[in-house]
């Protein structure tokens, strides 16, 4: 081989280097472009008043970030490996309610009773990988029947209503995890939300460094090359949706601390959509191998702001949805117009 062919072909090798780099960049960039312009959007919207731009305002849309945020993060993993979940919200609901049951009449303590409930989330979510790889049926398939099985089971286990936690056994910390005004205030944020940057680094971390992380992208981006390269794809699925189901099993615990310690079988109902729409605006895509932990959680804010600047500006409920809806599909067709350029 020539010095000119190997210089070429150090050159392609370099050029390719730098425009994974910079997909990564933009990635993120591009989600936090989006998030500031919808922040000037409402912050315009609302200058007369001024609440929009207000500390309380941010520290309370972070809050209502962190059960978005948490499951997202799952969601990250499991469509980066080429899946979809759409059980998310039923686990949810499942995981408030055992929680609360657990508490009131098996006597749990709350922590153990949320520990609980994380585990729950991870044998859903490993109940939805193994099926999968099992009767090599579509994740689309297999988590819609469990997105009705779980709430369900949510229905039946509460009796077709809310369970609540006697307040006897409720902790003062209970009230504190999502509280918009922090306590001690030095935390600047509610411990929830710390609880989520932590997990977002943790999840950073794995898809970054560690081999698993570079077998999920490797999966979702060519699965037929990936089992040539020796990965067994099968046990790779289960385990990202167990991961995936203990996050989402989190979320729950979450979710039941912000209901104030109860159990409802139809809360987050509809939370799927919108943990699909943030990974997708945070530069995931829908035919996998793609997406970043920091761009999912920017993502998430975009739609807290979304919908919290809708409150304030006095945008009704339907055109919350039709404007989440658009975004969607924009994000989709941004990514599908992206890979066709690329060539995938």
């Amino acid at each position: 081989m020539s010095t000119d062919q190997v210089d070429r072909g150090g050159g392609s090798s370099r050029g390719s280097a730098a425009g994974f780099a910079l997909a990564r960049l933009w990635s993120v960039l591009g989600p936090l472009i989006g998030l500031g312009l919808i922040t000037g959007f409402f912050a315009f919207l609302t200058r007369d008043s001024g609440t929009f731009l207000q500390l309380a305002t941010w520290r309370l849309i972070v809050v209502q970030t962190v059960v978005l945020g948490l499951a997202a993060l799952g969601m990250t993993l499991v469509m980066i490996s080429g899946g979809i979940d759409l059980a998310v919200g039923s686990t949810v609901a499942l995981v408030t309610v055992v929680v609360t049951l657990a508490v009131r009449d098996l006597h749990f303590p709350v922590p153990l009773a949320i520990a609980a409930g994380i585990a729950l989330g991870g044998l859903c979510g490993f109940i939805n990988g193994s099926l999968i790889t099992l009767l090599r049926v579509m994740p689309f398939i297999i988590t819609l029947g469990g997105l009705k099985i779980y709430r369900g089971g949510a229905k039946w286990l509460a009796d077709n209503g809310s369970v609540y936690v006697p307040a006897a056994a409720k902790s003062p910390w209970m009230s504190h995890v999502l509280a918009p005004d922090p306590e001690p205030s030095w935390l600047v944020v509610a411990p929830g939300v710390w609880t989520l940057v932590v997990f977002g680094a943790i999840v950073a971390f794995l898809l970054r460094y560690s081999i698993l992380g570079r077998r999920m992208y490797a999966v979702g981006s060519n699965e037929a090359t990936a089992r040539l390269c020796g990965i067994n794809v099968s046990k790779l699925k289960v385990i990202v949706y167990t991961i995936a189901g203990l996050l989402t099993g989190l979320a729950g615990g979450m979710q039941f601390l912000d209901l104030g310690g109860s159990g409802d079988p139809t809360t987050a109902d509809g939370l799927e959509l919108q943990v699909i729409a943030s990974v997708v605006i945070g530069g995931g895509s829908l035919s996998g191998g793609e997406g970043t932990a920091a761009g999912t959680l920017i993502g998430c804010l975009l739609i807290s702001v979304l919908n919290n600047g809708c409150v304030h500006a006095g945008i009704p409920n339907a055109s919350q949805d039709v404007i989440i809806g658009a975004i969607i599909i924009v994000a989709v067709t941004l990514d599908r117009f992206r890979r066709a350029r690329e060539g995938v």
